[in-house]
């Protein structure tokens, strides 16, 4: 979670309202944040990701107005009609498909303020954008170009223009591969044959989103107009994070205007200011709360976290959710304000009116077991993802099969869940391969095997994952080690047979039975399955499965 510089003494100017140092200290927190320091002049506060219009001072200003009821109910923005206008064409579709923008008038700087606007621009960027991917922001001085603006894209090598922080003219190209900026994102378009730009009527440069800005269009204390773009792949995101950046600007006395934005297929007007219309019943949140507030009571809470509200009835409120929140999807997000705005001291504690009494399961018993024998052993204990990929899960370990899929990755390597503890010790022997031998790791985690008498079709197992690495690492080190934790564990009939596993050298890979049932297999890793993992030792390991042993 992103934490926010305020400067304290224009957070109280912003407040406009009577307050001393203790009280104002003793809120803040009221509203969900952490304080998580005070240097005298600047405050380090940090708030949730699901509250992206906390991350500047103005922000925070609103919400406390509100909250403290110096100005409660839902704030009203007005930005004036569009003069200009933003040309989309054709050729950005799947490739960065969306754009939306905003014109700024009356502007007064600061080195400081300009800080706060960077800041609150790479926030933005972290907590809506997943790190420019779906959203970035391009803040213009818009004294320097001219309207009308058009959005469009280029071959790698077709222009040139000076970026930002640099003297020298490149090609998009040259930016991606030598750029900082362009170094670091250079993996969000680089994959196209075609890179976003931003034009002015005669041509000039404003940026190349999501990487770098233009210098023409740099920003400094003299800067009195702003021409804003937010550009990504999801037109609801962008058109939030707008929203959020202009009211911001807005509290500080700025005009705002607006942009028509042009596509090939449509005209939109950009920002809108007006609020979301939502439902509640007053049943629902009085259910939700164990409380029986009446509709006023309700009314008073929304008005203190920023909204507006109109009683319908008696049983249902129509709520006015402000144009900079992003977060209420759902009935019960409105329930959640006003358990805020009702103030968590202010509900009655009250006993459970069922009592239980809880006990570990057997597994996590043998667990705890295994883990305290494993340190016992000198071996540490590593935790991963359960999600992975099927490069990793299978083809790298040279194996064969099926998986439970995510119906909705967020990445390529996410795709997955685990059907083995195996990929993720190599992959953790990966990231320490400059660390010296030998190094011996253990993981008690849980994998998840497609099972069609199951009532999911997946059943979800216990296992412990051992991986040992260093010159001479073998299948004698690892069967010792499994047979120290089988006698440690009381557990002396079992027998060991010859396995063949694509995974591991032909010969010296073998399984543990149990009662009949194969419970481990344990061997040396094979030449190409390290090579795919990066490896250049030999490595032993084992898998045994947990709940085979109960």
């Amino acid at each position: 979670m992103p934490v926010i510089k305020v400067d304290y003494a224009e957070l109280k100017r912003m407040l406009n309202a009577e307050m001393s140092d203790e009280e104002l200290m003793e809120k803040l927190p009221l509203l969900g944040c952490d304080i998580e320091g005070f240097d005298g002049r600047y405050l380090y506060i940090e708030y949730f990701p699901n509250r992206p219009d906390l991350y500047s001072v103005e922000g925070i200003a609103r919400a406390y107005r509100a909250f403290f009821g110096i100005e409660p109910g839902l704030k009203e923005y007005k930005a004036e009609e569009a003069e200009n206008y933003l040309l989309v064409d054709k050729s950005v579709a799947g490739v960065r498909d969306y754009v939306v923008a905003c014109e700024v008038k009356n502007v007064k700087l600061s080195d400081e303020l300009i800080a706060e606007l960077m800041e609150l621009q790479e926030d933005l960027h972290w907590a809506l954008g997943r790190d420019r991917k779906k959203v970035s922001i391009g803040v213009h001085d818009s004294s320097r170009v001219a309207p009308p603006y058009r959005y469009t894209t280029v071959k790698p090598e077709e222009i040139r223009f000076v970026p930002l922080g640099y003297e020298q003219e490149m090609t998009p190209k040259q930016i991606l591969e030598e750029h900082p900026k362009g170094v670091e994102y250079s993996h969000i378009i680089s994959r196209y044959d075609r890179y976003p730009i931003i034009f002015d009527a005669n041509n000039n440069v404003l940026s190349m989103p999501p990487i770098i800005n233009g210098e023409l269009t740099r920003v400094t204390e003299s800067t009195r107009e702003f021409f804003i773009d937010v550009t990504g792949t999801d037109l609801k995101l962008i058109s939030q994070a707008l929203n959020i950046l202009a009211t911001a600007l807005a509290e500080r006395g700025f005009t705002v205007r607006k942009v028509e934005v042009r596509y090939p297929d449509r005209t939109i007007t950009t920002p809108d200011f007006s609020p979301a219309v939502k439902k509640l019943r007053r049943s629902y949140a009085n259910r939700m709360l164990g409380l029986n507030l009446s509709n006023e009571e309700i009314k008073s809470c929304l008005e203190r976290m920023g909204y507006g509200v109109r009683a319908e009835d008696e049983e249902e409120l129509e709520v006015l959710v402000p144009c900079y929140r992003c977060d209420i999807f759902h009935e019960i997000d409105l329930v959640e304000d006003v358990a805020i705005g009702y103030g968590y001291g202010n509900f009655p504690p009250t006993l459970p009116e069922v009592l239980t009494t809880g006990e570990k399961l057997p597994v996590e018993e043998l667990g705890e077991k295994l883990r305290m024998l494993m340190l016992g052993y000198g071996i540490t204990e590593v935790m991963s993802l359960m999600l992975t990929n099927e490069r990793e899960n299978f083809f790298h370990l040279r194996r064969k099969g099926e998986a439970v899929r995510i119906k909705n990755p967020i990445s390529e390597e996410h795709t997955i869940v685990r059907t083995s503890l195996l990929p993720s010790l190599l992959g953790v022997l990966r990231l320490n391969k400059h660390r010296e031998l030998p190094q011996r790791i253990f993981e008690l985690g849980d994998v998840v095997l497609l099972d069609p008498s199951a009532e999911t079709g997946a059943a979800r197992k216990r296992r412990l994952g051992v991986a040992i690495i260093h010159a001479k690492a073998n299948f004698t080190e690892v069967r010792a080690l499994l047979q120290g934790i089988l006698r440690d564990l009381g557990i002396e009939s079992y027998r060991v047979e010859a396995k063949e596993d694509p995974a591991f050298i032909p010969g010296r890979c073998a399984s543990v039975v149990l009662g009949g049932k194969e419970v481990a297999i344990l061997g040396e890793i094979h030449p190409e399955v390290l090579t795919n993992f990066e490896l250049e030792y030999p490595v032993a390991a084992l898998e045994l499965d947990v709940e085979a042993l109960l």
